[in-house]
């Protein structure tokens, strides 16, 4: 059986290539728009930079302020 100290670099390692998929996948998405803008419609490009606007504050919302905010409260609830 793997013992805590184990299990902590396999977690490290899977949150920061998830951080590095969710940061590839907004890149994506910005480049997406990019093209969007400049080669169908202005309109489109400024939909899709509004889009990538949403998924950067879902990011760091997701990613960041709820964890802490969740970690600040840790254990001692119900006693």
């Amino acid at each position: 059986m793997e013992s805590v100290t184990q299990r902590k670099p396999m977690r490290t390692v899977l949150k920061i290539l998830c951080h590095a998929a969710a940061i590839a996948a907004i890149y994506l998405w910005f480049s997406f728009s990019l093209f969007l803008g400049l080669q169908v419609r202005p309109l489109y490009g400024n939909l899709g930079m509004l889009v990538t606007l949403l998924l950067v504050a879902a990011y760091v919302y997701f990613g960041f302020v709820r964890k802490r905010r969740d970690a600040r409260f840790g254990d001692d609830q119900g006693e």
